[in-house]
This record gives C-alpha cells, sequence and structure tokens, in this order.
C-alpha cells in the first residue's frame, strides 16, 4: 500500500505551529510583535511549496527576512526621498 506524502504547505503549517509555542512564552510586547512576523511567509506559501525543502522553518524564517528586507529598502527610499 502507499503511503501519503505530507505538502510543503503542510510541513510549513507545523513549524508555524511550532514557533508559536516560541511565542507563547515571549512577554507580551514582543509576543505580539513576533504574532506578526509569523504572518510574514503568509505571503510566500507559493514560493515555499515551489522550493520543496525537507527544512519548511528555515524557509520560513527566509520569508520573514524577505519581507523585512523589503521594509528596509521601502525605508530607506522614502529617507531618500526626504533630503
Amino acid at each position: 500500500m502507499g503511503h501519503t506524502v505530507s505538502s510543503q504547505r503542510m510541513a510549513a503549517d507545523i513549524a508555524i505551529s511550532e514557533l508559536k509555542a516560541f511565542g507563547r512564552a515571549l512577554r507580551l510586547d514582543e509576543k505580539l510583535i513576533f504574532d506578526e512576523m509569523l504572518k510574514k511567509p503568509l505571503k510566500h506559501y507559493g514560493t515555499i511549496s515551489y522550493a520543496s525543502s525537507i527544512h519548511a522553518w528555515a524557509v520560513l524564517l527566509l520569508s520573514i527576512m524577505l519581507e523585512h528586507e523589503k521594509r528596509i529598502r521601502e525605508m530607506e527610499g522614502l529617507k531618500k526621498l526626504l533630503s
């Protein structure tokens, strides 16, 4: 009989659930920031599935970093406009 291979989306959801356990131990102000960070990979589920990495947590963290880098560059661009 065959076996079922879990999708990358399922692996990402499991990794996010595990990371949420870490978030519950944070102080309230940090927890709110952490919860917002965990929403960032949702924009990249298609890319995460395409990567099909066995390390779903690493791709999730890269998605968070990508969103932060985009925000930094956006803020730098605004800074240049203002100067």
